[in-house]
């Protein structure tokens, strides 16, 4: 399931996202594996994030994923928030209008089916493992430590590729 949420977005934008994440996922995650998960998209101002979240990292990335645990149905829960600000109102077609947001969700999608693929596992002290190695939590305030993290690499590898690939399979719904 796929729960989109904000203040800003019309019918449309709101079928192009949903469009966008369904598309990812079944680029990277086996449909047994997405029946089980439960994501929900929030897009919200500067404003509305700085009241939620006093990550820094936000801020610089515009966007992060939360892995929140399997809930009391085993459905793997995520949240992802993005930034309003990276919609771009003033080109004219909607697909291009998007791009920033919908690569960044592509970037986001990968992480959660990082999680949803068993390749990805968060510790309560903020260590991390990923395809069996564990990696201290250093990465989150070591700027290097971060862009050279491989789950990192693999979702900034294939945040372009997925919208390119979604534009030639889906752009002429949205010109």
């Amino acid at each position: 399931m796929i729960a989109i949420f904000s203040n800003y977005l019309n019918q449309s934008e709101y079928k192009l996202i949903r469009k966008f994440a369904r598309f990812a996922l079944n680029k990277l995650v086996r449909t047994s594996r997405q029946k089980k998960a439960r994501i929900t998209i929030c897009i919200s101002s500067q404003e509305e994030i700085k009241q939620k979240e006093s990550d820094s990292n936000f801020r610089m990335h515009e966007a992060w994923c939360v892995y929140k645990g399997t809930d009391s149905n085993s459905y793997k829960q995520f949240e992802i928030v993005l930034n309003v600000k990276r919609i771009n109102r003033r080109a004219k077609k909607q697909i291009v209008q998007f791009k920033n947001l919908l690569t960044d969700l592509g970037h986001e999608m990968v992480h959660v089916s990082q999680y949803l693929n068993s390749e990805m596992f968060d510790y309560v002290n903020g260590d991390v493992r990923y395809r069996g190695v564990v990696y201290d939590s250093s990465h989150y305030n070591d700027e290097e430590k971060y862009f050279f993290s491989p789950w990192e690499v693999a979702a900034y590898g294939m945040e372009k590729g997925l919208y390119t690939l979604f534009c030639k399979q889906y752009s002429k719904n949205y010109e």
